[in-house]
């Protein structure tokens, strides 16, 4: 009976122990709060899918360019995606980019840089980090948990602002005092320009050759025409000063028409204009005196002729005068580049001086009296300058003087017309006319000149043109 007792009392006491042993771990159960574990969920899961089998996040190729990171190699910084971290709400939901006016579509436009070597990549992924946010605070806000102003340690940058307005506050802020040392620096004194200097100088040629068997026939030529002006004007408050040197020569080779020399000179001048000026009434109006001379610098001869025409200082042509003088500078508001400028003198008192230094020279020829070698006249002038430009590359100059002694007239109207077809190439047409009631209508023979009193000269021509 004793083993049995035994046996008897040990399964009583197992399964008194079990028992006591549910019923401790169910009032523990029921004592213990359960404490509730919280899983991070990425926003990026709420609006883009994972791989099934990598699990990696399919975003846009867009999100992340590796070339906007090139070239940098600073040391212990730590490089990251903004587009990876928590969302915390920081007040910025208008995009970057936003405008309330229509966008212009600038694809046609041209780029100096190309749009790898600037950061233009990097603005694209700064601001489709930013369109995620935005996207995501709009269509989940009650999945974000934080804000900027619920972070410790920082301090908006609108602080000021939302703090109570205290009056006192900057008068009783101490400051520190900061030496302020004035650097040095050189002083450069910058004095005004008074002359003012451009010129222009053009070489233009043309060349003609034609066979013995050419079946129109022609005469093998080469001309070359040479311009040159150089200009020094000085302003100084209401005084006036122009200076103007020009010269022209014109060579054509005249191995056929001319048999007496290889070639001739058909234009030929040197001239200098002068004005000097004092502001008088209305705007543009000054007392003025004007002088210009002109003179060649080659002898002249006809074809197949031995006969002197012209030489240096052979003539020389003098006008001087007192008088008013218009000046008009205008620029077009509508076209660009164009522009009229404008130059009148009016001289009441005037004097027009030729003079013949050379004695093979036919003096009649310039109106002067044979066995003279000068003539004066006294009279009235108008000069009139006008330089027109059409465009960029047009440019219409024209000038007309006109003078009297009362009992003759001496005129002269000049027209050019200079197309530039490059910074250095252009086509220059002129047309000058003159008309002397002075000199003789008929040469020494008795024909009668095909214009008579009327002198034409005409030249087109074509080469290298420089402004300065």
């Amino acid at each position: 009976m004793k083993p049995v007792f035994l046996l008897l009392t040990l399964v009583v006491f197992l399964c008194s122990s079990k028992i006591s042993a549910q019923v401790f771990y169910r009032v523990a159960e029921d004592t213990i709060p359960v404490r509730m574990v919280y899983t991070y969920t990425n926003p990026l899961d709420l609006m883009f899918e994972r791989d099934n089998v990598t699990g990696i996040l399919r975003l846009p190729d867009n999100t992340f360019n590796n070339e906007s990171m090139r070239g940098l190699t600073f040391r212990d910084t730590l490089f990251y995606n903004p587009l990876f971290l928590p969302v915390i709400f920081d007040g910025n939901v208008l995009p970057r980019n936003l405008s309330f006016y229509p966008v212009r579509d600038e694809r046609s436009r041209g780029t100096l840089i190309s749009q790898n070597r600037t950061f233009a990549s990097r603005l694209a992924d700064i601001d489709f980090a930013q369109n995620v946010r935005q996207q995501f605070y709009i269509e989940n806000p009650t999945q974000i948990r934080y804000s900027v102003l619920n972070l410790p340690n920082i301090r908006s940058a609108n602080d000021d602002e939302l703090r109570p307005f205290n009056p006192f506050r900057e008068l009783i802020r101490a400051e520190s005092s900061v030496e302020l040392i004035t650097p040095t620096v050189e002083g450069a004194t910058i004095g005004r320009r008074y002359w003012q200097r451009s010129g222009e100088h053009s070489l233009q040629f043309s060349q003609n050759y034609f066979s013995e068997n050419w079946h129109r026939g022609g005469i093998n030529s080469t001309n070359i025409n040479s311009f040159q002006t150089i200009r020094a004007n000085y302003r100084k408050e209401k005084v006036r000063f122009d200076n103007t040197v020009e010269w022209r020569l014109a060579l054509n080779s005249t191995s056929t028409t001319d048999t007496l020399r290889d070639y001739t000179i058909s234009n030929d001048l040197i001239r200098y204009s002068g004005n000097f000026g004092i502001d008088a009434f209305g705007k543009g109006w000054s007392y003025s005196m004007n002088v210009e001379a002109r003179t060649q610098a080659f002898n002249g001869y006809p074809a197949n002729s031995a006969e002197l025409r012209s030489a240096f200082l052979s003539p020389l042509y003098v006008n001087a005068g007192i008088g008013l003088t218009y000046k008009l500078d205008k620029r077009s508001e509508k076209v660009r580049h164009r522009r009229t400028r404008l130059d009148l003198a009016l001289a009441p008192a005037s004097i027009n001086f030729t003079y013949v230094n050379h004695p093979d020279v036919d003096v009649r020829r310039f109106g002067i009296e044979e066995g003279k070698m000068h003539n004066l006249d006294l009279g009235s002038t108008v000069n009139f300058n006008m330089i027109y430009d059409m465009t960029r590359f047009i440019t219409w100059t024209s000038k007309f003087t006109y003078f009297t002694s009362y009992e003759k007239v001496i005129s002269e109207f000049e027209n050019t017309l200079n197309m530039s077809l490059t910074n250095a190439l252009s086509t220059r047409i002129q047309v000058n006319m003159r008309y002397d009631d002075g000199v003789p209508s008929h040469d020494k023979d008795g024909n009668r000149y095909p214009f008579g009193l009327l002198q034409v000269n005409q030249m087109l021509s074509f080469g290298l043109n420089y402004k300065w």
